[in-house]
């Protein structure tokens, strides 16, 4: 061989390695994206979940609200009829 044939072959040899180099790295991209795609499906699924759940308490601290104003009415009430009895 040549030295011409042993540069071509060189050369040749460097560019395959830089089309693995590239494989490799677009194969570690397609696994990151991939990863992070899972990320964001599992971080809207959570928050939807954690939306469901502060409406249930918005709505549970509600109907506490009322039954409490509801009791203190009741005892106002209570206390205004002993006042007048009084």
């Amino acid at each position: 061989m040549n030295e011409f044939q042993q540069q071509i072959l060189q050369k040749i040899e460097q560019i395959a390695s830089k089309l693995q180099n590239y494989k490799t790295n677009n194969q570690e991209l397609i696994n990151e994206r991939q990863e992070l795609k899972a990320k964001i499906e599992y971080l809207e699924r959570r928050e939807s979940e954690l939306v469901t759940e502060l409406e249930n308490n918005k709505l549970e601290l509600s109907e506490k609200s009322q039954l409490i104003d509801q009791a203190t009415n009741k005892i106002e009430e209570l206390l205004g009829s002993i006042d007048i009895d009084g």
